[in-house]
């Protein structure tokens, strides 16, 4: 009896968490309050997770962040001006070094950065009609 009603009482928990989870997200698709969001980056085609165990790692300053993959010999680096608190960012770049390719160096035109109940940071950023974003969390 102990069982079953501890199966139940689980079962309940989970139903009551999906709940919660998806009335979380807001009609404009951002991610609010309560709400896990898996860390990642994109750029055009390009895009991958961090915080998993695919070679991806990611170093973090004031007003810039590296993103490497040392088995791929790759980064990204994008930069702006202003700190790293939310809201528009001027001379944003995106940079991306790849072994055996030019270095490219991207002058973006718009760069936003959004603080996420102080857990995540999404990074938007744009050249033209190319976009790009980067979610990852903020451990404190």
């Amino acid at each position: 009896m102990k069982s079953i009603i501890h199966t139940l009482a689980t079962a309940f928990r989970i139903i009551i968490l999906l709940t919660v989870l998806t009335a979380c997200k807001d009609d404009d698709g951002h991610i609010s309050s309560g709400r896990e969001a898996t860390p990642a980056f994109s750029w055009q085609e390009n895009s991958f997770q961090l915080e998993t165990d695919n070679g991806w790692g990611i170093t973090r300053f004031a007003n810039r962040i590296a993103l490497s993959n040392f088995d791929l010999k790759c980064q990204y680096h994008l930069s702006w001006s202003g700190g790293s608190g939310a809201g528009e960012k001027t001379d944003g770049i995106l940079k991306i070094a790849e072994a055996g390719k030019k270095l490219q160096t991207i002058h973006l035109d718009k760069l936003s950065i959004e603080d996420i109940d102080g857990t995540y940071y999404n990074i938007r950023f744009q050249q033209g009609e190319k976009t790009g974003t980067l979610l990852f969390s903020f451990a404190r």
